[in-house]
C-alpha cells in the first residue's frame, strides 16, 4: 500500500471502526455520518485489498489483515 496520494483520514476511520466495532459510534465519534464513514471505509477496503471489517450481528469483526494492520497505524 502506498501511501503517497492515500487520504491519510482513512486511518482515523479505520482506527474508530477498530476500536468501536461499529460504524454508528465510530462516526459519532469522528463527527461524521454512518454514510461517511462506509464511504470512507469502501475506498480504504479498496486501497487495501481486503474487507477489513465484516458485519456480525450489529457490529463489526476485524478480519486477520485488519488485526494485522492496527498496531502499525
Amino acid at each position: 500500500m502506498s501511501i503517497g496520494r492515500t487520504d491519510l483520514n482513512l486511518l482515523k476511520v479505520f482506527e474508530a471502526v477498530y476500536e468501536e466495532r461499529n460504524l454508528i459510534l465510530a462516526g459519532k465519534r469522528l463527527n461524521l455520518t454512518q454514510s461517511a464513514v462506509s464511504h470512507a471505509l469502501r475506498r480504504l477496503r479498496e486501497l487495501v485489498g481486503d474487507e477489513l471489517f465484516m458485519r456480525m450481528g450489529k457490529g463489526m469483526v476485524p478480519t486477520g489483515r485488519a488485526t494485522a494492520m492496527a498496531p502499525a497505524l
